[in-house]
């Protein structure tokens, strides 16, 4: 693990980078410089109406994961700065989503959401190769709330990367086509993999037919665990979006993995998400979500139990935005699995019911 001086010393030289950027962009002609400041804040309440008791709800959830109290999400400020064919973007972050879906870093690299780098290797600016730590490649749903058709992310997003550290050369080949290929430190890590590791490498094509139609194939091929674990993780994502008529919109998304491990047998998982929302107005909208996920070997999703993940879901949501900048919504979602300790708790039960609210305010 480096040490907490080695990490103040790097998160010094993002800023230090980040600064000559902006030295840079005011050298340049006001046209071709363009910085961004935005700001995000989620507030949210969870009640489980299976347990009082105060604390995390599920080991595999790892966004509004507390319950019976009051607790903050997601607080983001975020920069980014576009100065010709350069870009950067730095983001800094608080709450239990750090808290919780960044615990294998060291405190002081939980405080960052992405801090990344970019260049437009032609003049054009189809091609980008980007370094640092970046947005998932994987999945259709990201950390900020209100950027999901749910309040609650599914169990295929919880349980893949929402972050990755490395380099990435994307293309966007038209307005059909983008590819990228990225060259990755591991499974959703900022810090290298301690000791000896292989490097883990990522793919994303997608798709574009129509304005109302996208579709995206991301894959990972890497590991989690250093060399001497003998572990290699196989991971492929596919997704659509749909806009099938006027304030209409489908999301359907499916996840298969595999890890493997020497002398043992493989473990697999799979999962999958269908998300239907229906915008009433440019106020109020609501959604409904189907959901299975099944990682019987605890390939991948935690438990606090030696049982695998196997559990189906259904959710449905409702958002009211109040003025532009605050955005309130409301969820009711419900987990069965097949029997006692397949939703990985160690109080033996089969189904839970939980309901979310949530108050985000968004300043951009």
């Amino acid at each position: 693990m480096k040490s907490q001086r080695t990490i103040s010393q790097n998160s010094i030289l993002i800023m230090m980078i980040f600064y000559g950027l902006s030295n840079y962009a005011s050298a340049q002609s006001k046209d071709s410089v363009r910085i961004e400041i935005s700001g995000f804040v989620d507030l949210y309440y969870g009640q489980n109406f299976e347990n009082s008791e105060s604390g995390s709800r599920f080991p595999f959830l790892y966004n509004h994961n507390r319950q019976n109290q009051f607790a903050v999400n997601l607080a983001l400020v975020r920069a980014s700065l576009v100065a010709g064919r350069f870009r950067a973007n730095l983001g800094l972050q608080q709450g239990t989503y750090a808290q919780d879906n960044y615990s294998a870093e060291p405190k002081a690299l939980r405080w960052i959401h992405e801090a990344n780098l970019g260049y437009a290797l032609n003049a054009e600016k189809t091609v980008w190769l980007d370094a640092g730590v970046l947005p998932s490649h994987m999945g259709f749903e990201s950390a900020v709330s209100i950027e999901n058709l749910t309040l609650s992310r599914s169990i295929i997003a919880e349980n893949s990367p929402y972050f990755e550290t490395g380099v990435k050369l994307g293309w966007q080949k038209s307005e059909r086509w983008y590819f990228s290929f990225m060259y990755l430190n591991g499974w959703q890590r900022i810090q290298a993999i301690p000791g000896r590791n292989n490097p883990s490498f990522g793919t994303q094509a997608t798709f574009s037919p129509s304005n109302n139609l996208t579709l995206n194939w991301s894959t990972f091929v890497g590991t989690d665990q250093n060399r001497e674990a003998g572990t290699s993780l196989y991971f492929s994502n596919f997704y659509l979006d749909w806009t099938p008529g006027e304030g209409w919109r489908l999301i359907a998304g499916l996840d298969a993995g595999k890890r493997t491990i020497e002398l043992e047998a493989d473990r697999n998982w799979w999962g999958t998400s269908v998300i239907l929302q229906r915008k009433f107005s440019q106020r109020f909208a609501s959604a409904i979500r189907y959901e299975y996920y099944h990682d019987p070997l605890q390939a991948i999703a935690p438990s606090n139990v030696n049982e695998g993940i196997q559990t189906s879901g259904l959710s449905v949501n409702t958002d009211w935005k109040i003025g532009q900048l605050i955005t309130f919504r409301l969820e009711g979602r419900w987990l069965q699995a097949p029997s006692e300790f397949n939703l990985g708790l160690d109080s033996g039960e089969s189904s839970n019911f939980f309901l979310l609210g949530s108050v985000a305010l968004s300043i951009n």
